[in-house]
């Protein structure tokens, strides 16, 4: 901490200046001892050989200069590394300083009691949690501390490369080394892929290959170094090394191994982050050859290219839009030229696909995708002119069954024993993807039901909703339900809409071919058969269904909010937000009928889930409604009904074989909203001398008869025999 960093830039001038002082030198003996061996006046076999002891002297001037050059460079290099990291070691210090700490020599932080007043010293002793804080300032100093270390190590080995002797064949002991490299970090990537080769990794070789990584991974010239020096193949080999040699290691050795993948990882996203086209198209290119072959011959299972990569990639994270987009291109192309290119095991043999492998690498690429919705967006977006069709050929038209199991026929020695199935995992990451992409939001975010959307987030939900009709129908595969079902919550004001079919702007019932903007919003306006199909395909898992019934009450509430606080005349004011609520669900009572139809013996089990979930979320989907109002929220909070109860007398009319025989029975959910709104108002929907008594009954009732159409409607949609 106290010492001089400026003696390292002085150091790098005197060597600039001996860098000139070779050249001088060099220049001298060029014209004063060299040129004598080659004037013409000296002949013969003394001459023949001192001509090539005057060029190895020559040579040795500019591989001296080249070196002092290289020591200057790297000098400097330190300089700026140093004076950085030991600027932020000072100031996190400071801030812990600031916050009560003092700091012992070891870099230990403790409460300063003694500067603390006595009220604060007291509260300090009290604190369950101080020992934490200690502890949090201890690690936040312990890591700038290892930084500088890493630095410092990283300064030692390039300046110890930059003065060997790298020509052995020169017959010249020692020689000043004609290759010497003046950036620190390339000269690290070259000593990783050095330790890389490796047949075999001890304790002290793993610990530098971590060290490295820990330092440089997030350094495009290292990391560009590293990847360049290794190739694709060796880059992917070393990768397959890491797991397997994870799989075999104890306990102990696990956690470094493990480091040195996410660093390689990281490296690869930050040498493939840059726009340099020299590294990157030259990068794609090797991994386009590699990523159909098998990665490494040794290989206990085949294991392709591209599964090898997304598994490395699964460690990591901050890879570019382009980089992700280019490479699921490139593994779309690979797939439609090859097959059951990633059919695991290979060749129908059952022996298990490694637990580590990425098996299906394109799905696994829009897992990654979907940590950065941005990234989600630009890959699915099919484009104002519907021209990027990756989303059609990922939800209508790939294969996804890229696993074999026995089928237990052995009747007869030609009767096929195995069969492809998916993958239980199977369109997980193309789930997620479409969420990012559709709302702008990762699955672990806080949902923002009914945010405003861009244009692209729009056209992927409406090409993600009309392509999973169209291929699945009511009946989508589970691992696309929850997923899916978020992104339809955060489009509830269009999905309102679209359940009440009543707006041009959406279409009517039809839809329109692409979504509608307006003010830089862009809404869903897909046809609303899709989107009651898509609904009933997620609510096969009740907690969807609630969700979506859930923000629908939600939205619902705030349309009967935003009505005049008297109704009109002819009351069409307080009528027709009443009649759009009532369609609404009646849609959605027709799905959970659907559904209830659809389980059979497990009908109950279903609404009593539903009536769980629904109990759980409560007001969940409310609070996180932007558009929603504060009389909107006093309005469910007025509501006394369950809803969840018409979904439980949905079963039991099933169970009695009554299920058709009166669509408006189960709408006390929906009347009991209408008569919440009443409330907020000051108005008694139970007193008949209320003067507005019957302008709420007629709600009732308007909403009633829409919700019978709703349901019918969205019945035949999902029961058109």
């Amino acid at each position: 901490m106290t010492s001089d960093l400026a003696l390292l830039t002085t150091a790098a001038e005197e060597w600039d200046k001996a860098a000139k002082d070779f050249e001088k030198v060099q220049k001298a003996y060029n014209s004063q001892v060299r040129n004598v061996a080659i004037d013409g006046s000296w002949t013969g076999v003394a001459r023949t050989f001192a001509e090539m002891a005057n060029k190895q002297t020559y040579e040795q001037f500019t591989a001296a200069a080249k070196e002092a050059r290289a020591l200057a460079s790297l000098l400097r290099d330190a300089h700026a590394q140093f004076t950085d990291l030991r600027g932020k070691l000072k100031a996190q210090v400071a801030k812990a300083e600031a916050a009560g700490m003092k700091m012992s020599d070891d870099g230990t932080a403790r409460f300063d009691f003694e500067k603390a007043d006595k009220a604060l010293a007291n509260a300090a002793r009290h604190d369950p949690d101080l020992h934490t804080t200690e502890s949090s300032w201890t690690k936040s100093i312990g890591d700038l501390v290892q930084a500088f270390d890493d630095a410092d190590q990283g300064v030692k080995l390039a300046l110890s490369a930059a003065v060997q002797d790298t020509d052995k064949n020169d017959n010249i002991d020692h020689s000043f080394n004609a290759k010497a490299e003046g950036d620190i970090e390339k000269v690290e990537g070259r000593r990783q892929a050095e330790l890389a080769r490796l047949t075999h990794w001890d304790d002290k070789q793993l610990a530098e290959m971590q060290r490295l990584f820990r330092d440089n991974a997030k350094n495009k010239e290292f990391s560009q170094t590293l990847l360049d020096s290794l190739g694709p193949r060796e880059t992917l080999f070393l990768s397959n090394r890491l797991n397997e040699a994870m799989d075999a290691a104890g306990e102990s050795s696990k956690p470094s191994l493990g480091n040195i993948e996410k660093g390689l990882a990281t490296s690869l996203a930050t040498a493939t982050r840059s726009p340099d086209p020299a590294f990157y198209d030259k990068w794609r290119e090797g991994i386009r050859k590699v990523g159909t072959e098998v990665a490494g011959s040794r290989q206990k299972v085949q294991v392709r290219g591209y599964q090898s990569l997304l598994t490395l990639m699964s460690q990591g994270s901050g890879f570019s839009t382009r980089f992700v987009t280019d490479l699921g291109d490139d593994i779309i192309a690979a797939e439609k030229g090859h097959h059951g290119i990633w059919d695991m095991p290979s060749g129908k043999n059952l022996a298990h696909p490694p637990r580590w492998l990425a098996t299906d690498p394109l799905d696994s690429l829009l897992g990654i995708a979907a940590r950065d919705p941005k990234t989600a967006e630009a890959f699915l977006d099919p484009g104002p002119d519907g021209k990027n069709d990756r989303l059609k050929y990922l939800v209508h038209d790939r294969d996804w069954k890229n696993r074999y199991e026995l089928t237990g026929n052995y009747s007869h020695p030609d009767a096929d024993q195995f069969r492809k199935v998916e993958d239980p995992n199977a369109r997980k990451g193309l789930a997620s993807a479409i969420e990012a992409a559709a709302t702008g939001q990762r699955a672990e975010d806080t949902p923002k039901m009914g945010a405003v959307h861009t244009e692209g987030q729009a056209r992927v939900m409406q090409g993600a909703v009309e392509a999973l009709n169209g291929k699945f129908g009511d009946k989508l595969p589970e691992n696309l339900r929850s997923p899916i079902a978020r992104a339809i919550v955060d489009y509830a004001p269009d999905t309102h809409e679209i359940l009440t079919g009543q707006n041009p702007r959406y279409g009517y019932e039809g839809g329109l071919k692409n979504p509608w903007t307006k003010d830089g919003d862009s809404h869903l306006a897909v046809d609303q058969q899709s989107l009651v199909r898509v609904i009933r395909g997620v609510s096969d898992d009740p907690k969807n269904f609630s969700l979506i019934y859930n923000t629908e009450r939600a939205y619902s509430a705030d349309v009967l909010a935003k009505m005049p606080d008297r109704p009109s005349g002819a009351n069409t004011d307080w009528n027709v937000p009443s009649r759009d609520v009532g369609m609404a669900f009646g849609a959605l009572n027709a799905v959970g009928a659907d559904a209830i139809m659809d389980t059979q013996d497990a009908r109950k089990a279903w609404a009593d889930d539903v009536a769980r979930y629904g109990y759980h979320l409560g007001g969940a989907p409310v609070t996180g409604l932007p558009l929603i109002g504060d009389v909107a929220q006093r309005t469910i909070d007025a509501a006394a009904y369950d809803w969840s109860k018409d979904i439980k007398n949905l079963a039991d009319e099933k169970a009695r074989g009554e299920l058709a025989k009166d669509w408006t029975k189960d709408t006390a959910s929906v009347k009991d909203l209408i008569d919440a709104s009443a409330k907020v108002r000051h108005l008694d929907p139970t007193e008949p001398q209320d003067p507005y008594y019957n302008d709420v009954k007629q709600m009732r009732q308007e909403a009633e008869q829409s919700y019978a159409a709703g349901r019918n409607k969205a019945l035949a949609y999902l029961r058109p025999n």
